[in-house]
């Protein structure tokens, strides 16, 4: 491709914001939530959980599905099921109709994750690709970010029916003008036997070489965001960590277009690192620096799936692997994190970090040497 097609990859990236806001949707506003529905907060927590245990589930299915099915289909799909299901939870349904759109709903959302990235990698030329992933990257809190800023304004206007609205009408908005953009592609053989799809995904490296290095930075970001501020005693600190992990996920996916994707993400882990024991000393900024090295993480994690992917179906096997392995972060770093802290207070906190990044540090190293060929012939199998 001669020249980037940054049209197509603004319209991906805002499919990829309102995925993320399937999950802000709930999260954001739980409270309004629980009293449209008469239930404490606790009870209807496990409508946020829903959407992220599809993808801890059927991650590797999704991206053997997209694959089969073509990753332009899968991410159409993905906007039209989940714009309708929103548009079901806007009429107010009973809580069981609800709680059954949220688990559809995780269908939608696995789509577009695992369609987008191949597709965005697609619309761009080679020089620009390490760049539009790691703005993919970002999808995530920057749409988190903004859904906080817009959400009050909505539920002002319109109470939840016309938030959940305006997301359906979103979703069916952007299938319409992306409809004859999408490229479709050709269909493969499509394989609904998940051991065989499994196998598949993780007995190849470079296929599950992103997840490995995606996985810790999962299990650290939102947990430590929850915990860190009240154990530092810094509240403030809730809303600027996100942003300065912003930043720095863009500049992860610059940082690719020169360096390999392993070698950055080890950087990212290695400040963490190094950020956490500076926390534990009393080191100024050594929080925020941590997070500013941790941003480096995902930028590098998404440019790698095209750099050691080459074709589309390729990539939509290794943005399988990258959402189920990211689900299990998220799922799994709240409580680790909880049990930490109600155990050990700051200074267990600090050691989980610590653990995790010299453990997100050796897989990323290990998983990218292998990934990239290095010590001789092809090592796409693992064993």
């Amino acid at each position: 491709m001669e020249r980037t097609q940054w049209g197509l990859v603004g319209l991906i990236f805002v499919g990829g914001l309102l995925a993320a806001a399937q999950f802000g949707k709930i999260s954001l506003v739980l409270p309004e939530v629980a009293d449209v529905f008469g239930r404490p907060v606790t009870a209807v927590a496990i409508l946020v959980s829903l959407v992220g245990i599809m993808g801890l589930i059927l991650g590797p299915m999704a991206g053997g599905l997209a694959a089969s099915f073509g990753v332009g289909r899968t991410f159409l799909a993905g906007l039209l099921l989940g714009g309708a299901m929103s548009l079901v939870q806007a009429l107010g349904p009973p809580y069981w109709v609800f709680a059954a759109s949220r688990g559809v709903e995780g269908l939608a959302h696995l789509a577009l994750v695992v369609g987008g990235p191949p597709l965005m990698a697609a619309a761009a030329r080679d020089a620009d690709r390490p760049l539009v992933m790691g703005l993919w990257a970002v999808f995530f809190g920057a749409s988190l970010a903004g859904s906080a800023q817009i959400f009050p304004w909505i539920l002002g206007a319109g109470g939840l029916p016309l938030l959940f609205a305006l997301h359906g009408l979103a979703l069916l908005a952007l299938a319409a003008v992306l409809w004859r953009r999408v490229p479709r592609g050709p269909m493969a053989p499509l394989s609904l036997n998940p051991v065989t799809i499994h196998r598949e995904i993780y007995g190849a490296i470079r296929y599950m070489a992103p997840g490995l290095g995606f996985v810790c930075y999962t299990f650290l970001f939102i947990a430590a965001i929850a915990f860190l501020p009240e154990a530092l005693a810094r509240p403030a600190l809730a809303t600027v960590l996100p942003l300065v992990t912003l930043a720095s996920t863009l500049a992860g996916g610059a940082l690719c277009r020169r360096f390999a994707p392993h070698h950055v993400a080890a950087v990212g882990y290695a400040g963490t690192l190094l950020g956490a024991l500076g926390v534990l000393i009393g080191l100024p900024f050594a929080v925020e620096a941590a997070f500013l090295s941790m941003g480096l993480i995902p930028g590098a994690s998404f440019a790698s799936i095209p750099a050691w992917n080459a074709s589309a179906g390729d990539r939509a096997r290794a943005t399988g692997a990258i959402a189920q392995l990211g689900n299990l972060g998220t799922v799994s770093g709240t409580p680790v994190f909880a049990v930490a802290y109600t155990g050990g207070g700051l200074a267990a906190l600090i050691w989980v970090i610590v653990g995790a990044a010299a453990l997100g540090l050796m897989l990323v190293l290990w998983s990218g040497r292998r990934a990239t060929g290095a010590g001789g012939g092809d090592l796409l199998d693992v064993r």
